[in-house]
């Protein structure tokens, strides 16, 4: 989309030019990044989500490129959040070791797919997670209580664990976090407390993030720089008010804004890879 203020004019051939993108043409993904870093945080999802759009749409980055970006921001966003979650002891860490081994397999499918799929694809298929991501949302009830368990019967846990596999292709495709459906999965089959759930997420979007990043450098992937400089900052304090913001605000309300930005996103990804 040609309207966008944030799209390249021409490639950055100079060490000045890069300098001048740093400092002038990306500051908008610092406030960008405070914002995604504290709703992602706050309700127990991935930045991804939220950073694609972004960065395909108003930066206009190919796929792969953003991919990368994505997850490079997310990695520094949730290590933020994983620390403060970390310091109230809300972790199951066990669980989170449990669920990040399954998604390995899952994550170097998703990065090989980045690389073989086309452009036009891969925005449908994200439009496509983000509808779906929205209807999970609608249905799901969940509640920022103390009702559940503070730790899950990992006999229980391995029921799920195919789920949990299949969800970690997405992430390594398109740097959509499992975290849009692993809380849900906590929630409404392994009976766990809301803040125990969405703390155990952002351990577990680290890690994958992590090891994602690392299977697209693998591959050959770039990421965008000047962003990445630019948002690191933003996510390392979203970061660490989204926990705190988790305690206070009316998660109906924000549930709702969210609902209604994914599904626009949603539906805007769809018209664009036509």
């Amino acid at each position: 989309m040609n309207w966008s203020p944030w799209k390249r004019s021409s490639p950055v051939s100079t060490s000045t030019r890069w300098i001048n993108d740093i400092m002038m043409d990306n500051w908008w993904s610092f406030p960008f990044g405070v914002l995604i870093a504290m709703i992602s945080s706050t309700v127990g999802i991935g930045g991804g989500i939220l950073w694609m759009p972004f960065l395909l749409i108003f930066v206009g980055l190919g796929p792969g490129t953003a991919v990368l970006t994505s997850l490079m921001i997310q990695t520094v966003g949730m290590g933020s959040g994983t620390l403060a979650y970390w310091r109230q002891r809300q972790i199951d860490k066990r669980l989170a070791a449990f669920l990040l081994l399954l998604t390995l397999p899952g994550i170097a499918f998703g990065a090989w797919l980045t690389q073989s799929v086309a452009p036009s694809n891969l925005e449908l298929v994200l439009g496509l997670l983000t509808l779906f991501t929205a209807l999970i949302f609608v249905s799901a009830n969940q509640k920022y209580g103390d009702s559940g368990d503070a730790r899950v019967d990992m006999r229980r846990a391995r029921r799920y664990g195919w789920a949990v596999s299949l969800m970690a292709v997405a992430s390594g495709m398109l740097s959509v976090s499992i975290g849009e459906w692993v809380v849900p999965l906590m929630r409404n089959k392994m009976s766990l407390r809301m803040g125990v759930a969405v703390a155990t997420s952002i351990a577990t979007i680290f890690g994958v993030c992590l090891l994602a990043t690392i299977f697209h450098i693998m591959g050959g992937a770039r990421a965008d720089w000047p962003i990445v400089a630019w948002a690191v900052p933003g996510v390392l304090i979203g970061g660490q008010l989204g926990p705190r913001l988790a305690e206070r605000i009316n998660d109906r309300v924000l549930k709702e804004i969210f609902i209604f930005l994914l599904t626009l996103i949603g539906i805007h990804l769809i018209y664009n890879s036509y």
